[in-house]
């Protein structure tokens, strides 16, 4: 069972990972961006704002592993 998990984790993670890079890209190339224009942000450079993107790709890709994880063990 743990093993199942690991294994679930570790492609969820190596699908966040590898879409991360992509995310940033796409976001720079819409104009996703956030910039610094006054002293009352926190980010001091340029942070693209669809990095939520690339988690949502890992939950996705874990969930749908574990969807029907009862179905695959019998």
């Amino acid at each position: 069972m743990w093993g199942d998990i690991a294994i679930a984790f570790m492609i969820a993670f190596m699908t966040a990972f590898m879409a991360t890079p992509h995310t940033i890209r796409i976001a720079k190339k819409l104009g996703a961006v956030d910039t610094p224009k006054d002293i009352r942000r926190i980010n001091k450079i340029t942070m693209p704002r669809l990095r939520r993107t690339s988690c949502n790709c890992w939950i996705f890709c874990f969930n749908c592993i574990f969807i029907n994880y009862n179905d695959y063990r019998k």
